[in-house]
C-alpha cells in the first residue's frame, strides 16, 4: 500500500487559519442578521406545524412571513445601493482646547427611502463620539450636518473611516459601508500664559527676560539707536551714522548667555493618572508653555526628553526648532527607560552659570527614583539656575493605580528639593498650571511627618558626591 505523502506543516497551519477565519465570518454574519435568522426559523416551524396538523392558518402565516422576508431583503439592498457619503476633515494640526469641526454630506440618489441612517466617524480621540442618526424618507435626498468636538488631550489620533449603517423597515437585513478611509490628526498641547518663573532670580546682564541691553561691550551687536548725552564715543556705529546723518550708537547683548534648558521627565515610572488629567498631560502643558514663553522673550531655548520619542535640541533663538519640539511633546508618551539622574548627567557638560534649567517631573519617592536631587545640587553649585515643576503624584493617581506604598506620594522629594534651596513649584491635578507656577513652595509650608509623639522622621540627605562624580 502506497503511503500518503505528508502535508507540509506550513500548508496545514495556513489551512487551519483560513478555516477559522471563514467560520468567524459566518458567525459574524449570523449575529448581524440574527433577526432574519429568527424569522427563517419561525417560518420553518410554521410550515412544519401546518404539514403536521393540516391547519391552513399555519401555511398562511408562513406565506406572510416569507413575503415579509423577501420585501425586507429587496428593500435593504435597493435602499442602500445609491447611498453616497463624504466628510471634510481638518487638514492641519490642532491644539488642545480647539474645536474639531467636520462636515458630513450624505445623499440618496434614486434608491428606496430609508427609515433611518446611522452615520459614525470612527476615531480614537478620547471623549469624542462623532455620530448621528438621521432619516432619509425620499428617493432623492441630500443631507449635510456638522460634527463638533473639543480637543481635550494631545497626541496623534486617527480620524475615519466614515461608516454609514442602515436597514430595511423591519430591521432584518442591516447594511454598512465605509467611506474615505482614515486620516491622521496631530493634536498639539495647549500653551497657556505663565509667569516668568524660571528666570526670576537669574543674574543676567544681557539676555534678561525683558531683553534689557547690557552696559558691557560684547561681541554681539543686537541693534543701533540714536545717540543720547552720556553715551560713550567708543560705541558710535559709524556706518549707520553716515547713512542717517546723525550719531547712532551700538546696542550689545551677551549672545548665548541666559539660555534656557527644559527637561521633561517621561520615564515609565512617572505615570500617574490617565488621559487629559494625567501627570504627563500637565507636564506637557508646562513644557510647551515654558518653551514658548522664553522663545517669545528672545532667549535661546533647548529641550531634552527621553520618552517613547527621544529628543535633544540645544538652545537656539527663534522658532526654527519650535515645530519639532512641539511635535515631540505631542506624540511622546511616558514610556522611557532613562532615569532622570542619567538625563541630568548627560546634560551637565552643556550647562553652566547663567543657564536656567527647568525640570518637569512626577518622579516617585527618593527611595525609588534615585538621587537626582543630589545631581541638581551639583549643578546648582556650578551656578546653574534650577527650577523644578514637581507634579504631585498623590493628586493624579487613580484609585486603581494606588499601591499603598511610599511611591504613591513624592512629598519626600518636595521636602528634599525645598530643603536644599532648589526653587520648586508643586503642580496638583485640577489646579491651573499658571496658578501652580506662581507660588514657589517655601520650607515653612512643608509639614514634617511625625512617627510618634517624641520622634520626628528625618528625610534622608541627598549625597553630595554623586553629582560631582557625574560631572
Amino acid at each position: 500500500m502506497t503511503a500518503r505523502p505528508a502535508v507540509p506543516e506550513r500548508f496545514s497551519r495556513s489551512s487551519g487559519v483560513q478555516d477559522r477565519s471563514r467560520n468567524r465570518r459566518i458567525l459574524d454574519w449570523l449575529y448581524d442578521h440574527r433577526r432574519a435568522a429568527i424569522v427563517v426559523f419561525v417560518i420553518i416551524l410554521t410550515f412544519m406545524s401546518g404539514m403536521g396538523t393540516g391547519f391552513t392558518l399555519s401555511f398562511r402565516l408562513g406565506y406572510v412571513l416569507v413575503i415579509m422576508l423577501a420585501i425586507a431583503f429587496i428593500w435593504s439592498r435597493m435602499g442602500f445601493a445609491r447611498i453616497n457619503a463624504r466628510v471634510r476633515r481638518p487638514n492641519r494640526p490642532m491644539r488642545v482646547g480647539e474645536q474639531l469641526s467636520e462636515t458630513v454630506e450624505i445623499s440618496n440618489n434614486g434608491g428606496l427611502p430609508n427609515p433611518w441612517i446611522e452615520i459614525e466617524e470612527l476615531t480614537d480621540i478620547p471623549g469624542v463620539m462623532a455620530g448621528r442618526i438621521i432619516d432619509m424618507p425620499g428617493v432623492v435626498v441630500n443631507r449635510r450636518f456638522q460634527i463638533d468636538a473639543p480637543m481635550i488631550q494631545r497626541g496623534e489620533f486617527t480620524l475615519g473611516p466614515l461608516v454609514v449603517r442602515s436597514a430595511d423597515p423591519f430591521g432584518l437585513f442591516p447594511n454598512s459601508r465605509e467611506y474615505q478611509g482614515s486620516d491622521r490628526l496631530l493634536v498639539y498641547p495647549h500653551a497657556v500664559p505663565i509667569p516668568d518663573y524660571a528666570m526670576a532670580h537669574l543674574n543676567l546682564s544681557g539676555d534678561a527676560g525683558d531683553r534689557r541691553r547690557t552696559h558691557l561691550v560684547s561681541p554681539h551687536v543686537s541693534s543701533v539707536r540714536e545717540y543720547v548725552a552720556g553715551d560713550s564715543m567708543s560705541r558710535i556705529h559709524w556706518p549707520s551714522t553716515a547713512r542717517q546723518s546723525k550719531l547712532m550708537v551700538k546696542l550689545f547683548d551677551q549672545g548665548e548667555a541666559g539660555e534656557v534648558w527644559v527637561v521633561l521627565d517621561q520615564h515609565s515610572s512617572t505615570v500617574a493618572g490617565r488621559n487629559a488629567e494625567s501627570a504627563d498631560e500637565y507636564g506637557a502643558t508646562i513644557a510647551i508653555s515654558t518653551i514658548e514663553k522664553y522663545l517669545g522673550m528672545e532667549l535661546p531655548v533647548g529641550y531634552l526628553s527621553y520618552g517613547s520619542e527621544q529628543i535633544t535640541r540645544p538652545p537656539v533663538r527663534g522658532g526654527s526648532q519650535l515645530e519639532e519640539m512641539t511635535r515631540n511633546i505631542a506624540i511622546s508618551k511616558p514610556e522611557g527607560d532613562v532615569e532622570l539622574v542619567d538625563i541630568l548627567a548627560e546634560l551637565a557638560p552643556s550647562v553652566g552659570s547663567n543657564t536656567a534649567l527647568v525640570v518637569i517631573t512626577a518622579s516617585r519617592s527618593l527611595a525609588s527614583s534615585g538621587h537626582w536631587v543630589g545631581a541638581l545640587q551639583g549643578l546648582a553649585r556650578r551656578g546653574v539656575n534650577i527650577t523644578v515643576a514637581l507634579l504631585d503624584r498623590e493628586s493624579f493617581l487613580d484609585p486603581d493605580q494606588r499601591t499603598g506604598s511610599d511611591d504613591d506620594s513624592n512629598n519626600d522629594v518636595l521636602a528634599e528639593l525645598v530643603g536644599t534651596g532648589i526653587r520648586t513649584y508643586q503642580v496638583k491635578q485640577g489646579q491651573p498650571v499658571a496658578v501652580s507656577l506662581t507660588d514657589q513652595v517655601r520650607e515653612s509650608q512643608i509639614a514634617v511627618p511625625v512617627a510618634d509623639e517624641d520622634e520626628v522622621t528625618r528625610l534622608p540627605e541627598a549625597p553630595e558626591t554623586q553629582a560631582e562624580v557625574r560631572e
